[in-house]
């Protein structure tokens, strides 16, 4: 898978092939004034960097790693050849936690015009066809970019609480709890330690926010009634 490439049939055997930890099948070159930006994201939920050609790229996929449930996820592994000799290359594939395989492609909303449809008219038939979920991805709202943006730099697990303060936390949290609630019961040296493991907690969903609005201290928090019971995959 690394390091090689191969050619086969777009059907129903490429789903246990494991693509979504394959090597990119290309990556664009950087160059004078270019407007796309290339780099990559480490993503939390899987402990490993992925490379992004653009900032919407990077927008979803910290969209991915905070909501997405994400155990691997490759950029570009695969080109897709239509039988007029068309050439397409995803955005991404994903492998999440349930073993749904979803592929994804990453447009800006003004620039899906009628031969992008088209295009991701055709995508979505092949990934039926092999059995992969297709989702096309575009901008998220600006106040809830800026927030996970926020919140995803406190993603390492140094900002983790530890498993006992986290149930001190998430026991004591009431209705009508705030942010500052949460930094005023939450074990820490100093008050911006708190913090920094109140917005971990906010960024793995033990506690829950409205990223639709902006955070300050009085925003509302309500424990997620979903939450694992451990802290595995938590990074």
């Amino acid at each position: 898978m690394h390091g090689t490439s191969s050619t086969a049939p777009l059907d129903s055997q490429l789903l246990g092939q494991s693509l979504y930890t394959a090597d990119a099948i290309r990556v664009g070159k950087a160059y004078p004034r270019q407007r796309n930006y290339h780099g990559y994201y480490w993503m939390a939920s899987t402990g490993s960097h992925v490379w992004h050609e653009s900032l919407l790229e990077r927008d979803s996929l910290t969209w991915l790693d905070h909501t997405g449930d994400i155990v691997a996820v490759a950029a570009q592994p695969m080109m897709l050849t239509a039988s007029d000799g068309t050439r397409h290359y995803p955005d991404f594939l994903a492998l999440d936690a349930s073993g749904v395989q979803t592929m994804y492609d990453v447009k800006p909303a003004a620039r899906i015009n009628e031969s992008a449809k088209a295009q991701f008219e055709w995508t979505r038939h092949v990934c039926e066809a092999v059995g992969w979920n297709y989702k096309v991805l575009t901008e998220r709202p600006d106040q809830e970019r800026v927030n996970l943006a926020w919140l995803a730099l406190f993603r390492q697990t140094p900002n983790h609480p530890g498993i006992e303060a986290e149930e001190e936390v998430l026991q004591a949290a009431a209705p009508g709890w705030t942010i500052q609630d949460a930094v005023d019961h939450m074990p820490a040296a100093s008050t911006p330690a708190a913090r920094s493991r109140v917005f971990h907690l906010l960024w793995t969903r033990s506690l829950l926010v409205d990223l639709g609005i902006h955070l300050r201290p009085s925003t509302p928090v309500q424990v997620n009634p979903s939450r694992k019971g451990n802290v595995d995959g938590i990074a």
